[in-house]
């Protein structure tokens, strides 16, 4: 059994399914991602998966390191591994100039003893679809489109997109051609693409992935589009950013569910990297950093007081805003 083909039925028995979008889906990730691995006696015992990304940050890109598969074969957990794993990938992307990591927890509690503190929500809309927004008719025209096609608009990076991934052809690639495989539609005005919505069915759901859009009547014009297809479904549903306002533009919003669903950690890796895009933040602190103790620094003016390297994260990610649009 080659390495990838270990890492893959580890995966798969630690979680207890097939991996989201297959065996395939996950070689494609391999191919650009780095797996850290524990062995004993020759076996594989436990494996973090790092990935690079870049995300947006003050009309600037920073690096971000993505935690993924973190998994241990049952007889081996607790037995220190993962933490060494973690405590590997930390240490090379600070040296790498890795500003972020982000991950989506199993246990808030667990990796919030490496520094990682709960940093995005994600808002869930539930809606009878015959209760969805009925758009308007407008002069521009509505198209199905492939992902090759939509990715060339650029459209999602004029979005509000402080703190999301910088979607370069391989993350496209990864997440809509190999994780999952949704429709993509555009809407356009003489010739000029104004918005988009990649959307899946799933039995009697008809599922948003995203929505994006550049004016008010790309917005009216898809939701024209999703609603056409209410006749042939019993619910709609989005995952999607807390900013988003759809239950403003229902009929009947007492008949929608929406949650507002805690989401990801996010920790600061390279804390001088950070500042050099972020700048210094409009409070002082004195951070606590017990993995990587470069990052113990005084930043900010005035009374300094002592934050963890978590707290910290988490305090810059909400007074500015960040936001997280990637639910794959």
């Amino acid at each position: 059994m080659n390495k990838n083909q270990e890492l893959l039925e580890l995966a798969k028995y630690a979680f207890h399914k097939p991996v989201t979008g297959g065996d395939e889906a996950f070689f494609r990730l391999l191919d650009f991602a780095k797996p850290y691995t524990h062995h004993e006696n020759g076996a594989l015992t436990s494996m973090v998966i790092d990935i690079p990304f870049k995300v947006y940050w003050k009309e600037r890109t920073l690096k971000m390191s993505g935690i993924g598969y973190v998994a241990s074969y049952p007889e081996y957990r607790g037995n220190g591994a993962i933490r060494d794993l973690m405590t590997s990938i930390l240490q090379d992307e600070y040296k790498a100039g890795t500003a972020l990591s982000y991950l989506a927890p199993f246990s808030y509690d667990f990796y919030g003893k490496f520094g990682y503190a709960y940093a995005f929500d994600r808002k869930f809309y539930h809606i009878p679809a015959q209760d969805f927004p009925k758009g308007q008719k407008t002069s521009g025209q509505m198209m199905r489109c492939d992902l090759t096609e939509l990715s060339k608009t650029n459209l999602h990076e004029q979005a509000d997109n402080h703190g999301s991934l910088v979607r370069e052809p391989h993350i496209w690639d990864y997440y809509f051609n190999y994780k999952s495989k949704p429709y993509f539609a555009l809407y356009k005005e003489n010739e000029k693409a104004l918005g988009y919505v990649i959307y899946e069915f799933s039995g009697m759901t008809f599922i948003i992935r995203e929505i994006v859009t550049m004016t008010d009547t790309a917005k009216q014009a898809i939701y024209r589009f999703i609603a056409s297809h209410a006749s042939s479904f019993e619910q709609i549903t989005w995952l999607t950013t807390p900013n988003e306002q759809l239950e403003y533009d229902l009929s009947e919003p007492s008949h929608a569910e929406i949650q507002l669903q805690p989401y990801m950690m996010a920790r600061i890796i390279n804390l001088r990297e950070f500042l050099k895009v972020n700048g210094e933040p409009d409070f002082a602190a004195e951070i606590i950093d017990d993995l990587l103790p470069e990052n113990n620094l005084i930043v900010g003016k005035g009374d300094p007081e002592k934050m963890t390297i978590g707290e910290f994260t988490a305090k810059m990610m909400r007074n500015s805003s960040a936001l997280l649009r990637e639910y794959f």
